[in-house]
Order: structure tokens, then C-alpha cells, then sequence
């Protein structure tokens, strides 16, 4: 939101939803065998435990700017998934005092890059359970209000894959395809601005009608819906609001990088502050410089050209290939050594687990430790060590060939979301991660530049560097960035930038180009969740969960009851700390 750019950093142990980061495909590319085994088992569980969830579908338009206007039937049209449950509507007998329009609402959980949408997105997931799901259930239970909830499924992502059939007009619903044609113009219509339009086509659409009926609506016009993502699904949730604040009612916008940007460097130079922070989520400055000078002792050495030297590396890293490998190509140094050695846990870094080295503080703890035992031993030796502990058994993939080859091959069930993602930062937002040699990148700076990432847009969907550099400055003009002024203007206020809702966790990276209180605007609500990744506070709720958490979530909630005019009692809210 999970946000590829690839060649970025990492999610050790669970992965987070998100914009996803090169060690989970890592983990994809080794377990691929692994996955397709486990994945029916897991749809069963997930069925058993969302039986009141439907799994729908729409005919959506396949090119919302194409020339049919003038007759609708004849425009061309994809199955898009939607899901929905009633679970928080009363129903005839239900309760004492049918609810009336005047308190009926439909939440929409945005999809997006993250993990595919399934039936749990409407009962416990890391997509809108701690805002949206959470919400409705005291909308209902507490305040005696209908709620309608509704997911998207966002095209080209899951199931919603329009699989053009060359002889025919429509296109059609990938159903348990393992795996998918490809060809010049397998993207063609996929973009946020066509999905910004699903959206709005959705709302507005007699399929969602159908369900709000029981509740005496006969059109769309004044049923208010709220629109709630995470990542990119909450870039697409601002932007919905932002630019139809007619059809979309209000928007939170968990961690939205609405901030589109080429060169996103200061992504690692986040983590280099996270790692070296004590109060941010435990790390330190010992275990900052551990990880800095193991990434340049190891860069030294690859480059010097010592053939014993870079033996020894290939080995104490386990690399994949060994010593050949690295000395294969020069892109595969740079891939080894900048990014990180190391499978940290930022974005999704959860202050809370309970596994070893499932997080920055207890990793960080492990360096240092480690460090200590020896106070001789070289860094290098101490994050390999590290390293293997979090990934026992497996090799190190240093061929940058591999990564340009996963994104290359035909779309499969293992693959297809994340070449869809890349393709979209190839053609609309950048967002690489990169490592400088100018920046606090805490890899070995000046080996990752957005060379690499621009060569995987031109040899994987035949997009060149300068196309992709005026895709982002395109998207930035359409959207308006962190001004959120579309177009030219930079100095109007909107209409929807009322009821729009910001949330930022403060140690996620993302957060340096979402809209905050550092962005100066003031006509923008924005909320700041101390301690916390990337939109950690939409996860199913747990008792770990750090007080800055819930309490981010009661003021989400109580945001939305402003916007629908609720009036909670205030006893059953929490006050948000603002130090």
C-alpha cells in the first residue's frame, strides 16, 4: 500500500498488507510449491467462519473514457468481485424501532495491492476489520444504525482480472485460471484512475442499490456511503472523495501515499531512523551502526575483488549460486548490498509479537547482544548470523535476473498481483526505495539507484525510464499530490476535502508521503498514531495491541460519528494524546 517498488526492504515474519517489499516475493519465488498447497485449506477455514458473506459480482466498464456514451450496452465490460453482508442491518422483528433512512449508512473497504480479497475481508482481516468492521458493529449495536458493508475488489488484483478473449467482445472473470495470457495489452485499462471510477460506478450502480432496498431506498442519490483503505486502497480512497465528493460521502485514508514520487529515498532513510531510535520501536544507535558497517564491510569486500574474500561472503551469507553468482553481474552486487542483508520489519513492524526476531526491538536486541559476545567480530558476520536464525535453511537471492524474470513471465496465481502492482508503479506512482549514495539509506549507499528498479518497468512491460518518469509527474498533476488540488490550482479548497480523514502511523516510511500535519494543509483532517507501522490499527483487534492503536481507532470512530451526525456519548470514548 502490500504500497513493490520493489527492491525495497522487508517483512520478516507475517507479511503486511501493503505496497509489498522485495523479501516478500522473495518468499513467494522459494515457497510457490508451498503456497498452492496450503491455500485450499486456508479458503476453508476462511469460508467456515464467513457464512453470512456474499461474493458477488458486476458488470463493470472496462474503459470508463471510451466513446459509448451514447449507448451503454455496447461498452465493453469485466466481472468485477464485490462482497457483501447485512450483518449489521436490521432486519423486520429484528429489533424495537425499524431504523429509518435518516440512519442507514454503506461502508466500502477499497481493495487493492494487498493480499486478494476474500470473504474474511468482511469479517477479520487486515484490510478494514480496526476501522471499518469495528465501527459498524457499534454503529449497530450501540447507536441503533443500519450499516451496509460492502468490498471492492479492485481490477487486474484476485479474481477481477478482465482475461481479454480475442474473439469475442466482453472480457472476462479469471475463475481458477493458475495461469493468465500475456501480451502487449494484458494492462491495458488497469490504472488508479479507471479504479477511482469503479468505485464511483459501483456506488451508483443498481447491484448496490439491490441490497440497500430493505431500508426504503429506490435510487442511489442519497444513500451515503464512506469509502476505507489502507495503502493504496486508501490513496483510491481519498482520491474517490476528493475528486466525487457527490457520490463518496467521507474517506479514511489509512497510510495513502498520495504523494506519487520516482525516487523515493526517503523510504530507507526512515528505517536508518527507525533502527536507530530507542523511542521510536527499540532500536538503537549501537545496532544502527552494527547494520551500517556490516552492509559496507561487505561492499568493500565485493568490491576489492578478492577472490578468497568474496568467497568467504558468498558462503557466511549463504548465497544462492555462491561466489559465482555474485560476481555474475555487477546489477547482482548491487542488489545483494542495497538493499538490505537483513529481512527487517518496518512497515509492518508490530511492537507487540511474540516470535523471536519478529520485530525491530527484538532484532535490534539480538545485533547488539551479538556485538557484545564479541566485541571483535565483524559486523558483516553478525547480520549473516542474524540472518540465518530468521531464515533457517534458505539460500540468499542475489540474481537480479531472477526478479526481472518473476515480473516478466505470464501472470500466474502466485505472481499475477504483484505484476500488476509493479506495472502501476511503472506507469503512474514510482515509489522506489531506493539507496543513494546522498541519503541515510543504513544499506551500502550508491548501489541501489532507480536504474534497477526502471530496468525491471523496461524489460517486464516495455515501459522506458521517461515514460515512467512523466507518468509520475502526470499523476501528480491529475491528483494534486499532498496539495490534493487536481489539476493546476494549487490554492482552492474543495468540497472534498471535508470529511476526509488521514491516519499515519509515525514509524511507518510511507508516512513521508501521505498527508499530515507537516504537509500544511489545514483544511485536511489528519491523525498521527504514535509508535505504529503501516495502517497497523486495521487489523483485526488483538490484546497486544498498543494503547496508541485503540485509541487512533476511537478517534476514527469518532470522526465518522461527526460526519453522520451521532451523537456517542463521550464516556465511550477515548481522548487521542497528542505527545
Amino acid at each position: 500500500m502490500k504500497l513493490l517498488p520493489l527492491l525495497l526492504l522487508v517483512a520478516a515474519s507475517t507479511p503486511a498488507y501493503g505496497i509489498p517489499h522485495i523479501s516478500e516475493i522473495i518468499d513467494r519465488i522459494h515457497q510457490q510449491k508451498q503456497e498452492a498447497q496450503l491455500q485450499p485449506q486456508l479458503e476453508q477455514v476462511l469460508f467456515s467462519s464467513s457464512s453470512d458473506v456474499q461474493t458477488l459480482t458486476f458488470d463493470q466498464r472496462l474503459d470508463h473514457w471510451s466513446d459509448c456514451s451514447h449507448d451503454r450496452n455496447e461498452c465493453e465490460t469485466f466481472k468485477q468481485r464485490y462482497f457483501y453482508t447485512s450483518r449489521y442491518v436490521q432486519k423486520e422483528g429484528d429489533k424495537q424501532g425499524a431504523n429509518t433512512n435518516q440512519n442507514t449508512v454503506s461502508f466500502l473497504c477499497v481493495g487493492g495491492e494487498g493480499p486478494s480479497l476474500d470473504k474474511s475481508v468482511l469479517v477479520d482481516s487486515v484490510h478494514c476489520t480496526g476501522d471499518m468492521i469495528e465501527l459498524a458493529h457499534k454503529l449497530y449495536h450501540e447507536q441503533n444504525w443500519n450499516v451496509h458493508l460492502f468490498a471492492l475488489e479492485h481490477r487486474y488484483y484476485g479474481e477481477s482480472f478482465p482475461n481479454k478473449n480475442s474473439q469475442k467482445k466482453e472480457a472476462y472473470l479469471r475463475v481458477n485460471d493458475n495461469v493468465l495470457d500475456s501480451g502487449g495489452d494484458e494492462y491495458k485499462y488497469l490504472s488508479s484512475r479507471q479504479a477511482v471510477q469503479d468505485i464511483v460506478e459501483f456506488v451508483k450502480s443498481s447491484e448496490a442499490l439491490q441490497h440497500i432496498k430493505i431500508n426504503g431506498y429506490t435510487s442511489n442519490n442519497n444513500v451515503r456511503w464512506i469509502t476505507f483503505g489502507g495503502s493504496y486502497p486508501g490513496m483510491l480512497s481519498s482520491w474517490s472523495r476528493l475528486l466525487h465528493p457527490d457520490v463518496i460521502y467521507g474517506a479514511i485514508a489509512n497510510s495513502a501515499p498520495v504523494q506519487a514520487e520516482l525516487d523515493f529515498r526517503r523510504y530507507n532513510d526512515r528505517v536508518g531512523l527507525d533502527l536507530g531510535e530507542e523511542s521510536l520501536v527499540g532500536g538503537s544507535k549501537k545496532c544502527l551502526d552494527i547494520f551500517e558497517s556490516g552492509h559496507a564491510e561487505v561492499a568493500a569486500i565485493l568490491e576489492g575483488g578478492d577472490e578468497d574474500e568474496i568467497n568467504e561472503v558468498a558462503a557466511t551469507f549463504d548465497v544462492c549460486g555462491g561466489a559465482t553468482m555474485l560476481l555474475k553481474d555487477r546489477q547482482n552486487i548491487d542488489f545483494f548490498v542495497g538493499n538490505s542483508m537483513l529481512p527487517i520489519n518496518v512497515q509492518g513492524n508490530d511492537p507487540n509479537c511474540d516470535k523471536p526476531l519478529c520485530n525491530i526491538q527484538k532484532i535490534c536486541d539480538a545485533i547488539v547482544a551479538e556485538h557484545k559476545s564479541d566485541e571483535n567480530k565483524p559486523s558483516m558476520e553478525i547480520l549473516a548470523k542474524i540472518g540465518r536464525q530468521m531464515q533457517p535453511g534458505r539460500c540468499n537471492i542475489v540474481d537480479f535476473q531472477v526478479m526481472v524474470n518473476y515480473f516478466s513471465a505470464p501472470s500466474t496465481a502466485i505472481n499475477a498481483n504483484d505484476r500488476s502492482w509493479y506495472y502501476q508503479t511503472c506507469t503512474e506512482f514510482g515509489f522506489y526505495q531506493t539507496c543513494e549514495s546522498n541519503s541515510h539509506c543504513p544499506y551500502a549507499r550508491g548501489h541501489h539507484t532507480v536504474d534497477l528498479d526502471l530496468e525491471i518497468c523496461g524489460k517486464s512491460f516495455h515501459v522506458d525510464a521517461e515514460r515512467v518518469k512523466a507518468s509520475v509527474e502526470s499523476t501528480l498533476l491529475y491528483y494534486g499530490g499532498w496539495d490534493l488540488i487536481p489539476g493546476d490550482d494549487k490554492s482552492s479548497v474543495l468540497e472534498g476535502h471535508k470529511r476526509l480523514l488521514f491516519v499515519n502511523g509515525d514509524v511507518d516510511p510511507w508516512s513521508e508521503l501521505s498527508v499530515n500535519e507537516e504537509s500544511g494543509r489545514s483544511d485536511v483532517q489528519t491523525l498521527k498514531v504514535f509508535g505504529a507501522s503501516h495502517h497497523f490499527w486495521t487489523h483485526p483487534l488483538k490484546e497486544t495491541d498498543d494503547n496508541h492503536v485503540v485509541e487512533a481507532r476511537q478517534s476514527i470512530y469518532r470522526h465518522v460519528y461527526d460526519w453522520l451526525g451521532v451523537d456517542a456519548d463521550s464516556s465511550s470514548h477515548y481522548d487521542l494524546k497528542t505527545e
